[in-house]
């Protein structure tokens, strides 16, 4: 449990964070416009770009809106009873549009999204494959969310990043260093194989309660 005092800090410091990050190259996703009757859920495996589209979305809705990223440390503890804090602190700025990156972290969160929902509020929220899995979420809102799912960039969305030609050189490439934005950013293996062991411990073992990750 958190104090008022902490949420209103955090979610102050995220925004502003927000405001002054680059946000990439813009990735579309078609039918998430009119959203307001279903929660809009961007699900993907693991460092494929999941927050930055979030922050996208966010940057270009032109209104008020909490965005609040679960993995910040100082949101350790954070349950059940917190969000109706974090409510408090949306109303009282008049906002009614919630963005949740990683809330699968928080136990429970789909009881505040389902109402919430219900209120008229808009929530667009994202999560790893590993615990937004379609069966899962059709259990815990009832039919009232929409699925989107992000991948690495593809072709087109690797040329516009790298600016390149679109020639064989460059598929040659696309094919060698895939489409995760964070290794094209720094071409440094060593985040390609912390994301796959990522992917490995923290997404399939851990969910599988495997003890022999090899």
């Amino acid at each position: 449990m958190l104090t008022k005092q902490t949420i209103e800090q955090v979610v102050a410091s995220q925004k502003e964070r927000l405001q002054k990050m680059d946000l990439g190259l813009l990735r579309h996703i078609q039918g998430i416009e009119n959203l307001s009757s279903h929660v809009l859920i961007i699900t993907g495996i693991r460092r494929c770009g999941k927050s930055t589209l979030l922050q996208q979305i966010n940057s270009s809705g032109g209104q008020p809106s909490v965005y609040l990223n679960f993995e910040d440390p100082r949101l350790a503890g954070f349950d059940l009873n917190d969000f109706n804090r974090l409510h408090e602190i949306a109303e009282k700025h008049g906002i009614i549009t919630y963005f949740f990156d990683e809330i699968q972290l928080i136990d429970k969160w789909e009881s505040f999204v389902r109402f919430r929902l219900d209120e008229g509020y808009r929530i667009t929220i994202s999560g790893s494959n590993a615990t937004m899995l379609s069966k899962e979420l059709g259990t815990k809102l009832t039919g009232r969310h929409i699925s989107k799912e992000l991948f690495p960039f593809s072709y087109a969305e690797y040329l516009a990043f790298t600016h390149q030609p679109p020639d064989s050189e460059s598929a040659l490439r696309y094919l060698e260093e895939g489409g995760f934005p964070e290794f094209l950013k720094t071409g440094l293996p060593e985040v390609l194989m912390q994301t796959f062991k990522d992917i490995i411990v923290r997404d399939i073992s851990l969910r599988y309660n495997l003890k022999n990750t090899n």
